[in-house]
């Protein structure tokens, strides 16, 4: 949390005492050994005073500290100016948003940090907090005074560097999913493993995020969660490409679409802009994934495959270029006019944790898929048919009345789908690309092998030129 333009209080309005800083500090640190409600390691009054020369506290102890009570009265807990609680630090954290992520007291009240009442530090380092009312206050992440770790003092008074504040909680306890334990699977977004790289909220120039020309590839848990605003959703995540509530309050980046093929024209969205519509969680992911940044070579611009200008592609933007596909060709409780959003393919293989922290499974995938064109087998279990039913398109001992709601089918083609996945083994990786193409319709691709060599389409059928065997014609067993 970054120091706010500040309310101005009596104290505030005094000459600066040099000499009422030299007697606080050793008094604050006394008090501290015999009555604070955290036991924490002690610090001896130069070292209280270096930290806070380095922080944006420096020479504020007046602001929260006296040293004396009103004459009527004795001086809060450690001498502090008020209630050892959110409410000291909403003197002067007045302004929202201001050059931080602290977007105003309501909202932090009303997220699940502010209102959990297992919101509390876990500890080790430093303790765990235990005192009454523990859970939701500012203290429980930060320092006042500042913190250090091997590396030095912890940006933003934390009390532990990135991840590791974090996951401190977001490992099993008090939270009650257990991200952490996604972050130690062979397929993970680089959270743990890059680390110094990541400068604040402030965040909103593409190089922030892009491979050139300085490798600034990141993607800490603030990227896409500000801990100030996330809540949970009602009940499940968005059935449709709306943006999470535990992503409120983060940057995006919105596009404009243009042609086919063509990348599209980028807006960076503020962390600040938390409810104009649109919310979609693909504008979050494209601050990596998109050429609004300069992303690694070989990596798919998701914004030019995703675009619905192209002939054809998954439906995360718009609903599919064809609602006539029969439902029963999805599995339950998907259609042709519903949409997908990136979490419905990408997140944790457990489905014990919401978004794409980490997988067992190659591109972070909640359900296997390999991308090869090798002849196997593929099962029920995969990714593909979380979407798409199964018996429809990969199980030839189907009813044919189940097969026929795949178009590809009699009296184009014996068992259509069916055959080719179910009984020559050919895996949809051979002829389908996964986001969109700009060039082919039904998410075909050319010039795998094995594969399809040619592809042409007539509004009855058409004509495919695969590698495995020679050209053929076909018809639709029901119109496009």
């Amino acid at each position: 949390m970054n120091r706010a333009t500040r309310m101005e209080t009596p104290y505030r309005d005094r000459p600066e005492r040099p000499g009422l800083r030299r007697a606080l500090v050793p008094l604050l640190a006394s008090l501290a050994l015999v009555a604070a409600s955290r036991p924490a390691p002690l610090r001896t009054t130069a070292e209280i005073e270096k930290i806070l020369a380095r922080g944006p506290h420096a020479g504020e102890c007046e602001q929260c500290h006296v040293m004396h009570g009103a004459e009527t009265s004795l001086p809060e807990l450690h001498a502090l100016v008020g209630p050892d609680d959110n409410s000291l630090c909403d003197r002067c954290h007045t302004s929202p948003w201001t050059t931080g992520s602290y977007a105003g007291t309501w909202i932090y009240a009303g997220s699940s940090h502010g209102s959990s009442p297992n919101a509390a530090w876990p500890g080790p380092s430093p303790p765990a907090r235990t005192e009454l009312g523990a859970a939701g206050k500012c203290v429980n992440c930060h320092d006042a005074h500042g913190w250090q770790d091997g590396q030095g003092d912890i940006p933003g008074l934390a009390v532990a560097r990135e991840e590791q504040l974090c996951l401190a909680c977001h490992s099993g306890s008090p939270a009650s999913t257990n991200v952490g334990a996604d972050y130690v699977k062979a397929f993970r977004h680089p959270t743990t493993t890059i680390s110094g790289i990541h400068t604040g909220p402030e965040e909103s120039s593409p190089t922030d995020f892009g491979a050139a020309p300085a490798n600034r590839r990141h993607a800490e848990c603030v990227d896409c969660h500000n801990p100030h605003v996330a809540t949970h959703d009602p009940s499940t995540p968005p059935p449709d490409d709306n943006l999470s509530r535990v992503n409120y309050g983060v940057s995006r980046v919105r596009v404009t679409n243009g042609g086919a093929g063509s990348p599209p024209t980028f807006t960076f969205v503020a962390a600040s802009d938390t409810l104009s519509p649109p919310l979609a969680e693909y504008e979050l992911c494209f601050k990596c994934h998109s050429s609004w940044t300069v992303q690694p070579s070989g990596q798919t611009d998701l914004a030019a495959a995703l675009n619905p200008s192209n002939p054809s592609y998954h439906p995360v933007e718009s609903v599919g270029r064809d609602p006539s596909i029969r439902i029963g060709a999805f599995a339950p409780g998907w259609g042709p006019t519903s949409l997908t959003r990136c979490g419905s393919c990408h997140g944790s293989d457990f489905g014990t944790t919401e978004g794409p922290h980490g997988s067992s499974y190659r591109y972070i995938l909640r359900a296997s898929y390999a991308a090869s064109t090798a002849p196997r087998t593929m099962t029920s279990d995969e990714i593909c048919f979380t979407c798409h039913a199964y018996d429809v398109y990969a199980n030839p001992t189907s009813s044919a009345a189940t097969l026929t709601q795949s178009r590809f089918n009699e009296p184009g083609d014996a068992k259509g789908h069916a055959r080719h996945v179910g009984e020559e083994n050919v895996p949809c990786y051979g002829c389908h690309v996964t986001h969109g193409s700009s060039t082919l319709p039904h998410l075909l691709v050319t010039g795998r092998i094995p594969g399809i060599a040619a592809y042409t389409e007539t509004p009855t059928g058409g004509t495919c030129q695969p590698t495995c065997h020679g050209s053929e014609s076909y018809s639709v067993n029901y119109a496009r």
